[in-house]
Order: C-alpha cells, then structure tokens, then sequence
C-alpha cells in the first residue's frame, strides 16, 4: 500500500488551518504590560486565597527569570508556569506544616 501525504499550507492565511502566531514585530511595553497582567489575573484566579502583593511578587520573579530570553513570544506561558509551581510549593509548605496563610 502507497500512501499519499497531503502537503498543506500553513503560511498564516486567514483561511489556513494552523496560523502563524509568530509576532510580525518587536515587542512593545504595552503588550509586555498586557502579558504580564494577563498572568497575574490567571493566578489569582487560580490561588484565589494568597494575597493579590503575593502574586504580583511572583508575577514580577518569573518574568525577570525569562527577561534575557532569545524567544520572548512564550515568556508569558513559560512565567505562568513558574509562578504556579512556586505558589504551589508555597501552599504545599503551608499546608502541611498546619500554618495559616
């Protein structure tokens, strides 16, 4: 049996089955501003009893983690991802010593 592959292309038409989400320039304080409020709202929608400083300090950590990066067009996710797992570990910690928050 042969099989055919099917070549698509995904150049980023508007009628293209996966669009190029590549920014077309640099990167601009107020979408830099934007992201970073955008993690900070997913965070307290996710840790909705650690106070909102808390989450800013966070927030603040994992995008300066990511500051020097090559690619900047996933520092956001990859910021999220860093601030969830060290407020988890926060929580954890909290939890099972018995302290309060």
């Amino acid at each position: 049996m042969i099989s055919h592959a099917i070549v698509t292309d995904r150049s980023g038409r508007p009628d293209s089955h996966c669009p190029d989400t590549r920014p077309a320039g640099p990167r601009t304080p107020a979408a830099e501003q934007r992201a970073r409020e955008d993690v900070r709202a997913r965070l307290m929608r996710r840790f909705p009893d650690i106070p909102s400083e808390t989450l800013a300090t966070a927030t603040a950590e994992a995008f300066a983690l990511f500051a020097d990066a090559r690619v900047q067009h996933y520092v956001p996710v990859l910021a999220f991802k860093r601030a969830a797992e060290q407020l988890s570990r926060r929580v954890a910690t909290r939890g099972e010593a018995g302290g309060e928050p």
